[in-house]
């Protein structure tokens, strides 16, 4: 991505193009024949300038990191036992750290100083550690704390029902804890900032459900909001851009995140509805727009996709900018849909007749 084109698009500043991330997950790469997928990244330079992985043109297996091997039971930095049944795909936590709200007081939190939320760090002055993907700008020195790092967080070391009714109740076994997280996250904003020197900083999270948010306004208001602002105002002193991604429907507690530092939030298409985004967001925020891969890709035809990214260019586009659009291809997604898509992104990130105004 080009990093010129990406901050005149973040600060409304009438880009060339609407950036766009197309997220190759690699379950693809032994889900789809292996050459076919190649020869569509080949061929749409405009979203894979540097063409299929390495590992896809040397032939090799594809490397995935220890939280997506299935097969294999994976511990995190916090104790929590991971374990998925798809290669490529982040698993679900099997074994929480704590079974009962008694042992909190016993669990000792990683060191910020070795690791991030998801893997091993050695910290480097001027050098930003690599690992994440949401949030993660490779044309700016870019970082991301670790997807679900404050409510998620807690949810995989309690498990949902003991997180939220703790919270609920304001039991202060569980706000220890939160506030164990919070001195863990800022301990890796601390860092990205004085190592890295970031630019950019992601923190991913989803708080969504298919309907509503997984924790009320109220106690997302009470409880994680605070956390957000304080492990944010690092990084908004320090003057990087603050990105935020949620899956999920998350409209009821969008004006609560508006309160915050972030300038870019990533959030999906469908499930918060295109016409309510555009209505509610642009001009306001920049929207990163996770491009629906549940319903109109996988079970559409390429026409209906085609009709889809033309609505989001329609209705979200803008020649002053305040637009990212972002998709992930995972197995399930027919190819050429796929290739409709690509098509379409290449073509509507350029033309500028598309964008709504």
């Amino acid at each position: 991505m080009d990093r010129k084109n990406l901050l005149k698009a973040v600060n409304f500043d009438f880009p060339d193009a609407i950036p766009v991330v197309f997220h190759v997950n690699p379950a693809c790469w032994d889900h789809y024949p292996r050459e076919d997928l190649a020869a569509l990244l080949r061929t749409h330079t405009g979203l894979f300038p540097e063409g299929p992985p390495e590992y896809i043109e040397k032939g090799e297996p594809v490397p995935h990191p220890p939280w997506c091997t299935s097969g294999t039971p994976w511990t995190d930095p916090w104790g929590c036992v991971w374990e998925t049944s798809v290669n490529g795909f982040v698993g679900a936590v099997r074994q929480h750290s704590v079974k009962e709200l008694e042992e909190i007081a016993a669990l000792v939190p990683p060191d910020p100083e070795n690791t991030t939320h998801w893997y091993p760090v050695q910290w480097e002055r001027g050098v930003v550690p690599g690992g994440g993907s949401i949030g993660f700008f490779g044309c700016l020195r870019s970082g991301e704390i670790g997807h679900g790092h404050t409510f998620l967080k807690l949810v995989d070391i309690l498990g949902y029902e003991a997180a939220v009714c703790g919270l609920h109740d304001a039991d202060p076994r569980v706000l220890a804890l939160l506030r164990m997280l919070e001195e863990f996250n800022l301990g890796l904003v601390e860092r990205f900032i004085e190592y890295g020197q970031v630019e950019w900083l992601g923190y991913a999270e989803d708080l969504g459900m298919q309907q509503g948010p997984m924790i009320s306004p109220e106690l997302f208001r009470r409880h994680i909001l605070p956390v957000y602002r304080r492990i944010m105002e690092p990084a908004h002193e320090h003057d990087a851009i603050i990105h935020m991604h949620s899956d999920g429907d998350i409209r009821a507690l969008v004006p609560d995140l508006l309160t915050l530092p972030l300038r870019v939030l990533n959030l999906q298409d469908r499930v918060n509805g295109v016409s309510w985004i555009e209505e509610n967001l642009k001009g306001r925020v920049v929207i990163d727009l996770d491009l629906d891969r549940q319903h109109v890709t996988v079970s559409g035809t390429p026409a209906d996709v085609r009709a889809h990214v033309r609505e989001v260019l329609r209705k979200l586009g803008d020649r002053a900018g305040g637009l990212i659009i972002t998709f992930g291809l995972y197995p399930g997604t027919p190819l050429e849909n796929a290739a409709a898509l690509m098509d379409a992104l290449e073509e509507g990130m350029q033309d500028r007749n598309q964008w709504g105004r």
